[in-house]
């Protein structure tokens, strides 16, 4: 089977809208749940990523274009970027750095770097993913195995991406998942949470800051060192915007799946990494040449915080009534037993009872 170039096109069409945003969103979903625990779980505006990104995508290049194995590639930028959000902690326990500071002089290291390496090995910084074995290709491969099928062949790569993408994003939620349930996760939470109160319970919350922040910079880093091998090259400007991005999805993902326990919240920095991708694809419908794409991204962004607060606005004004008490009851709300210790721990910690 051949194409004709009607069949060429309408191939090309459908990537554009409907797989390149679906890979996008699988492999950037981790980027996303890593910002999710530096905002979410420790309230923490951290910048980083935005340097992390373009140094990790570029060595990921240059490890790939000197034949090193991908899963170890992936594996040495996981490192790095824990190493990259311990310093940011670091920075914040030790120095005084106000969070947001420690961040962007992460930031600004990590981004120098990007440059050094690309100005050292300006010529490792492109790779063929035909010649060199990436996490993606070897499915791909696999795939292609004695097929002549040409639509076929030409498809496969992306389900190859489709298909790595979500089994990595679903192993590393499975294992997030799990993780915050242990002592160690609920004791992270509540250090985020209520810091005042975990330290008067014994938890160090210095401790559980410099443990979430390398967490964080970990999946940054695997999410870096997939982008990287999935483009099949690193640059500089890999990082530009990658921080709206990754709020615009977070803040997406929890108008949608909402944030009433851990799971959702985690499910939604999933759900809303693809749902911003191919919003994106559809807004870039209106600006073909690409020159308004970053301005599209802020006012979503905008849109979002905006709908985000009218919709918190409307909940508060007209609250939802407790199931089984009618209004004009004359029966009081029944008293709940005495709670114990560990309850008001999670309750203050959390703002509800430990029911993950």
């Amino acid at each position: 089977m051949t194409f004709s170039p009607l069949v060429f096109d309408a191939l090309s069409m459908f990537r554009s809208f409907m797989v390149n945003p679906l890979v996008n969103g699988l492999i950037l979903g981790l980027l996303v749940i890593g910002v999710f625990l530096s905002f979410r779980v420790l309230n923490i505006a951290d910048l980083s990523v935005e340097g992390i990104l373009p140094m990790l995508t570029i060595l990921t290049a240059i490890l790939i274009n000197n034949n090193l194995n991908p899963w170890l590639v992936i594996l040495i930028c996981a490192c790095i970027g824990a190493v990259a959000g311990a310093l940011n902690a670091l920075l914040t326990i030790y120095l005084k750095t106000p969070p947001l500071l420690s961040g962007i002089i992460v930031m600004a290291l990590c981004f120098g770097v990007a440059i050094l390496l690309n100005s050292l090995e300006v010529e490792k910084v492109n790779f063929d993913p035909t010649q060199h074995l990436t996490a993606f290709n070897w499915l791909k491969s696999l795939l292609n195995n004695g097929t002549t099928n040409e639509v076929w062949r030409f498809y496969a790569s992306y389900l190859s991406y489709i298909i790595v993408g979500f089994v990595i994003l679903a192993l590393v939620w499975a294992a997030l998942y799990f993780f915050f349930a242990t002592e160690l996760g609920m004791s992270i939470r509540a250090a985020g949470k209520n810091p005042t109160m975990a330290e008067a319970n014994g938890i160090s919350v210095s401790k559980m800051q410099i443990i979430a922040l390398s967490l964080s910079g970990a999946l940054i880093g695997v999410a870096s060192s997939l982008y990287g091998q999935q483009k099949g090259f690193g640059n500089s400007h890999d990082g530009q915007g990658m921080i709206v991005i990754a709020l615009s999805s977070l803040f997406l993902g929890e108008m949608i799946v909402g944030t009433r326990s851990f799971k959702r919240s985690l499910l939604s920095c999933v759900v809303g990494s693809l749902v911003y991708w191919y919003v994106i694809q559809a807004l870039m419908l209106l600006d073909k040449t690409g020159y308004m794409t970053e301005l599209y991204r802020a006012i979503l962004l905008v849109l979002i915080i905006g709908l985000q607060f009218l919709l918190a606005t409307i909940k508060k004004k007209f609250p939802k009534k407790p199931k089984g008490i009618e209004e004009g009851d004359g029966e009081s709300v029944p008293e709940t037993p005495q709670e114990s210790m560990k309850e008001a721990f999670m309750r203050l910690c959390f703002g509800r009872r430990n029911n993950a």
